[in-house]
C-alpha cells in the first residue's frame, strides 16, 4: 500500500535553519483526503549525516507515541533530494505566537489558562517519559527542547507536544552525548549548562520557564547574546513572578518555584507530580478554565495572522507556485528508482528509514484468492407460472439471441466488437444493470484498488 501513497504539497507554514514545514494532504484510494504537516529536512543539510540521523530519530521515536498530547507521527520517506516526516496537521497557533499576540496588545494571558496549558503540557511530558518500546522495555524518553515554538494548540483548545528531534533514549546516550549542549538557550535546565547531563526533570525545568513566562508575560533567561543567555540559566536566578503580576497566588508561585529549582533534586519527580498539584491549586482558587478558554485565544492568533498573510498579497496561488519551483509539488513514500520488490527483499515497509524485522509477506501467498472470488452469476430459473403475460415474456424470449451472440464474440478472435445490448430484465421489461467490472489480480487488491 506505501506504493500508492502520495502527499500534496499546499502551503509552507514555518521554516528554520534546518528543516521547513509544509501543509499537505494525503491522497489514497476512493477519494481518501486527509490534512497532514510534511517537516522537511533542507536540501543543503541532506549530507549531513550527524543531523539526518537526529531528524530520522524524531520520526522513528514519534513512532511509538500515541497520545492526544503529543502530536502523531504518521510517515517518512525521501522526495524533492531530501528527507521528510509526515506528521499530524494542527490548525492552530503555537503557544510562542499566542504570546506574541498578546504582547502587542498589551494583554496578559489568563492565569488560570496558563496553568491548564502547563497541566497539559504536563501530561504530555508525563505520557513521552513513560512511554515503551514494541517489546514493553521503557524508552525513558527525554524531550530535551520543551519551548513555546514546539507547544501546538488546534483551534478548539487541544495542547500538543511537537519536535522530539532533540528526544534521546537512555540507551542510546553516550557519554559524549551527554557533554553536548542541545535545546534553545532561553529553555535549558542549570545541569546542562553545567554539563552534568539531563534526564526527565530539565524538561519539568522547562515546563516551569513556559509557565513563568505565561504569568509575567516576558522571558525569564534572555541575555543580550547567546552567552549571556547561557550564564542566565547557569545561575537560574528566578524572579518572584508577583513582582510583575501581583494577582498570582502564593500556591501558584510555590509550584512554579519548585519546577524552577535550580537543584534538579528539589523538582518535582516526575512531570505527574506537578500535573497534580497545579490542579489541586486551580480547583482549591476555584478557577473554572476549559478548553474554551484556551481555543478562544487560539482562535484570535490565527485569524490575526491570515488577516497579515492576506494584507502581505503572499495568497495561496504564490505559495504554491513557490513550492513548485522548489520541485516540492508531490512527496511519494518509496522512490522511484527502488521498486517495491526490492525494497520488501532489503526489510524497509512503506517507506525509507524504517527496518522491520521478519520476511516479508505477501498477500498474494496466502491462498485466499479463491474464498473472495466471485461465483459465476447463476441462469435465471424458468418461470414459475406457465401463462405470463405476453409482454413480460417477450423480452425474456428476445433476450436469448443476444446471449448467443455475446458468446459467439467472445470465442472467435478478432477485433474488439461493441459490447451486446444489456439484456432486459424479464418481469419490469427495463434494460439491467451492466455488473462492475471485476478487478484483475489477488483479491487483496480488487478489494482496496491500486490506484
Amino acid at each position: 500500500m506505501g506504493e500508492t501513497q502520495r502527499y500534496h504539497v499546499i502551503e509552507r507554514i514555518a521554516a528554520g535553519g534546518m528543516a521547513e514545514v509544509y501543509r499537505g494532504e494525503s491522497a489514497g484510494i476512493e477519494g481518501f483526503r486527509k490534512k497532514v504537516a510534511i517537516k522537511r529536512v533542507l536540501p543543503k543539510l541532506s549530507a549531513n549525516h550527524e543531523f539526518l540521523e537526529m531528524f530520522l530519530d524524531e520520526a522513528r521515536l514519534g513512532a511509538y507515541l500515541s497520545h492526544s498530547r503529543c502530536v502523531q507521527v504518521f510517515d517518512i520517506g525521501q522526495g524533492g533530494g531530501a528527507h521528510f516526516i509526515v506528521m499530524e496537521y494542527v490548525d492552530g497557533a503555537d503557544l510562542r505566537s499566542v504570546l506574541d499576540h498578546l504582547a502587542e496588545q498589551k494583554r496578559l494571558m489568563p492565569i488560570e489558562v496558563a496553568c491548564l496549558i502547563t497541566i497539559n503540557v504536563c501530561e504530555g511530558l508525563a505520557y513521552a517519559h513513560q512511554v515503551c518500546d514494541h517489546a514493553g522495555k521503557p524508552l525513558d524518553l527525554v524531550h530535551r527542547d520543551i519551548s513555546p515554538h514546539n507547544v501546538l494548540m488546534t483551534r478548539f483548545g487541544e495542547v500538543k507536544l511537537v519536535d522530539f528531534g532533540l528526544a534521546k533514549a537512555s540507551s542510546h546516550l553516550t557519554a559524549e552525548d551527554e557533554e553536548i549542549v542541545k535545546g534553545k538557550f532561553g529553555y535549558l535546565a542549570p545541569e546542562v549548562t553545567r554539563g552534568l547531563g539531563a534526564d526527565q526533570r530539565v524538561d519539568i525545568f522547562a515546563a516551569g520557564i513556559l509557565l513563568w513566562e505565561m504569568l509575567a508575560g516576558r522571558r525569564l533567561f534572555q541575555g543580550g547574546s547567546d552567552i549571556e543567555t547561557f550564564k542566565l540559566v547557569r545561575d537560574a536566578v528566578i524572579p518572584d513572578p508577583r513582582q510583575f503580576r501581583p494577582e498570582v497566588s502564593a500556591d501558584i508561585v510555590r509550584v512554579l518555584m519548585k519546577a524552577l529549582a535550580r537543584d534538579r533534586d528539589q523538582r518535582y519527580s516526575s512531570a505527574d507530580e506537578m500535573a497534580r498539584e497545579l490542579s489541586v491549586v486551580l480547583a482549591e482558587a476555584r478557577r473554572a478554565v476549559t478548553y474554551r478558554e484556551i481555543a478562544e485565544l487560539v482562535r484570535e492568533t490565527a485569524d490575526e495572522r491570515e488577516r497579515r498573510r492576506k494584507a502581505s498579497g503572499k495568497d495561496h496561488a504564490g505559495l504554491i507556485g513557490d513550492l513548485v519551483s522548489d520541485a516540492l509539488h508531490e512527496f511519494t513514500g518509496i522512490a522511484p528508482e527502488q521498486p517495491s520488490e526490492r525494497r520488501a527483499a532489503q526489510g524497509l515497509l512503506g517507506t525509507q528509514g524504517i527496518q522491520v524485522k521478519g520476511d516479508y509477506v505477501n498477500p498474494s501467498d496466502w491462498g485466499l484468492d479463491a474464498l473472495f472470488d466471485e461465483p459465476a452469476p447463476a441462469r435465471a430459473a424458468a418461470p414459475a407460472r406457465a401463462a405470463a403475460p405476453a409482454r413480460e415474456a417477450a423480452p425474456a424470449r428476445e433476450a436469448a439471441p443476444a446471449r448467443e451472440a455475446a458468446r459467439s464474440a467472445a470465442a472467435t478472435p478478432g477485433p474488439a466488437a461493441a459490447p451486446p445490448p444489456a439484456a432486459p430484465d424479464a418481469r419490469s421489461g427495463r434494460p439491467r444493470p451492466e455488473p462492475p467490472a471485476k478487478k484483475d489480480g489477488p483479491f487483496w487488491r480488487r478489494w482496496f484498488g491500486d490506484r
